[in-house]
């Protein structure tokens, strides 16, 4: 039976959930994951939540706001190793783990270009690497200067990687590109261009781990050399 026009119930609004900051998150990073930072506005995560724009900003400023928040996300993921002693070994792990971290969700390393992370993760992290090279005997400029280099290293490469993947799509595509490029080397005038000839196989060899880990060895022999002159010099860093 129909109900009579006099008795039907007035519609209630549907109550919705007061959004958390962690909610919030969240929905960022899914966006982030699918879509990439380019993609990741206020306006896009609300949607992701089924809610407007507006119900963000009681949790978050901006968008800037929003990307420190996913960058930190992430970094917490990193664990920094427990220390052997061996500050190669350790910093060589950490670096490992950083990148792995970065490789893992799709544009955070292109959302940490020209931006200095400052959550709480960040500064864990940057705190154990500030050690390390103090502890090595790095004077504190140096020091100061040394940290954001490796991580701005670790950083370019996972972001490299990221690109790559998305313009190759799998290994054979990258593989067969790197064969072409070093047919195009050794094809250029030898007159004019006599080294990048000479050196094209070897301009096009060895895949991203092993760039990754020459980069890397580069780095630390360089800080290795800096500590030892400055010890030799009597300028020595804190040790904290």
């Amino acid at each position: 039976m129909p109900v009579p026009p006099w008795r039907e119930r007035k519609k209630t609004a549907s109550v919705r959930r007061p959004l958390s900051y962690e909610q919030i998150v969240d929905a960022a990073m899914t966006v982030l994951d699918s879509e990439g930072v380019d993609a990741m506005s206020m306006r896009r995560v609300a949607q992701e939540l089924g809610t407007g724009a507006a119900s963000l900003y009681a949790h978050v400023q901006n968008k800037e706001e929003l990307v420190d928040a996913v960058v930190d996300r992430v970094l917490a993921t990193v664990e920094f190793p427990e220390l052997t002693g061996d500050w190669r070994q350790d910093f060589t792990r950490f670096a490992y783990a950083t990148r792995e971290a970065l490789i893992a969700h799709r544009d955070v390393a292109k959302a940490l270009w020209g931006r200095v992370p400052t959550g709480p993760n960040a500064m864990r992290l940057s705190n154990e690497v500030f050690g390390i090279l103090r502890r090595i005997g790095l004077p504190d400029q140096l020091a100061a200067w040394a940290g954001p280099l490796l991580f701005d290293y670790i950083t370019a490469d996972a972001h490299e990687g990221s690109l790559y993947a998305a313009a190759f799509g799998d290994a054979d595509n990258g593989q067969q590109y790197f064969k072409g490029l070093g047919a195009y080397f050794a094809s250029l005038p030898a007159d004019r261009f006599p080294h990048v000839v000479e050196l094209s196989e070897a301009l096009t060899t060895g895949g991203g781990e092993e760039r990754f880990a020459f980069g890397l060895d580069v780095l630390l022999t360089g800080l290795a050399a800096k500590a030892a002159a400055s010890e030799a010099l009597g300028d020595s860093g804190g040790d904290t």
